[in-house]
């Protein structure tokens, strides 16, 4: 991060601060509020022969961020909100790529219609994988280690998890236990930015299910992901998974995550495997399977303590490691990590 973008970052943060204690008829009638997660561990990981040790950020669900959002009411109804959030490296101080690149949104609302959404969001086809997994997308124990291309896509696309400049509808709340969103994203002149996608799901008490697909335009050929997810909460144990297809010109992966997770005192036991099987001319059998496990342990509402640890077997040329800071694998060579660390949210 630049001196600059620091020191913006802190104007930020001052004006925000000092609108809020100095304009009360305004807070009156809105509501803003900062929110965020900081996440450290200590991660071990093996590959390639060889051993690493860091410390890293987001191994438990959610990574580490800054955030900023509020709600309007406007009456007879509708509200207007704003939701903008930074990814953070708490391990060095730094922010992790451009400002607010998770998510940088305005909408209008109405609680019988739905919501209009403008801005950086994620894509419909996104929130299968990442909420049917037991671990998320984060850690070693991610479902994202060993989807290609995560988090851009296949054949030049760039919107597998999140697409700028988007026009987003989310349907209204109360529908049964139907929600559903779709999406259009302009390019503005960047190859792999356009998107266009929708997901529908049905949630009712323990049963919760989903089905997504999207595609992007890139360089003469387009890029296509379906995914289907859903849950069961059995009160004893919690199963999951996910199917996940993304495909372009000659080149395709399937991956399939099956998953659980258990309540145990203060704490959930998480478990899944993941398969991912990718076919093409000359990537025929690059293909890999992840088995993860781990336990998390609530000190409050609000912090946690957790342990993971999961191994990747390679086929063929793949080589996916289940850590940034691992060493780089051999193909159809074996991965492994391990993490232990704390989740404070706020």
């Amino acid at each position: 991060m630049t001196q600059r973008t620091s020191a913006s970052l802190r104007r930020f943060i001052v004006l925000c601060l000092l609108g809020a204690a100095a304009s009360p008829p305004v807070l009156a009638q809105a509501s803003v509020s900062i929110f965020g997660t900081i996440d450290l561990n200590l991660t071990y990981t093996r590959a390639g022969g060889q051993t690493f040790k860091a410390m890293e950020q987001g191994g438990h669900l959610i990574p580490s961020r800054l955030g900023f959002r509020g709600t309007e009411d406007l009456g007879d109804g509708f509200s207007a909100s704003f939701w903008i959030e930074s990814a953070l490296l708490p391990d060095t101080g730094d922010v992790q790529g451009p400002m607010w690149n998770r998510r940088s949104t305005l909408s209008l609302a109405h609680r019988s219609y739905g919501e209009l959404r403008l801005g950086r969001d994620y894509t419909p086809t996104f929130w299968n994988v990442s909420r049917f997994a037991p671990f998320g997308t984060v850690g070693v124990g991610g479902s994202a280690n060993i989807i290609e291309g995560w988090p851009f896509g296949l054949g030049g696309a760039r919107t597998v998890t999140r697409a700028s400049n988007s026009v987003g509808y989310f349907l209204p709340g109360a529908l049964r236990g139907v929600y559903g969103q779709a999406m259009v994203a302009l390019p503005e002149g960047v190859d792999g930015m356009k998107y266009t996608g929708a997901r529908i799901g049905y949630a009712d008490g323990p049963f919760d299910v989903a089905l997504a697909y999207g595609q992007t335009p890139t360089s003469g050929q387009t890029s296509k992901v379906t995914t289907i997810g859903g849950s069961f909460d059995f009160g004893i144990a919690k199963l999951m998974g996910y199917w996940f297809d993304q495909r372009a010109r000659n080149d395709q992966q399937r991956n399939v995550l099956l998953g659980v997770t258990a309540p145990i005192g203060q704490g959930v036991v998480r478990a899944s495997i993941a398969h991912a099987d990718r076919s093409g001319a000359g990537i025929e059998g690059d293909d890999a399977r992840q088995f993860a496990v781990g336990y998390s342990h609530f000190l409050s509402k609000r912090t946690a303590l957790y342990a993971a640890y999961s191994r990747i077997d390679n086929r063929g040329n793949a080589a996916y490691v289940t850590s940034d800071t691992s060493p780089a694998a051999t193909p159809a060579g074996n991965a492994s990590g391990l993490q232990v660390g704390v989740a404070h949210n706020f």
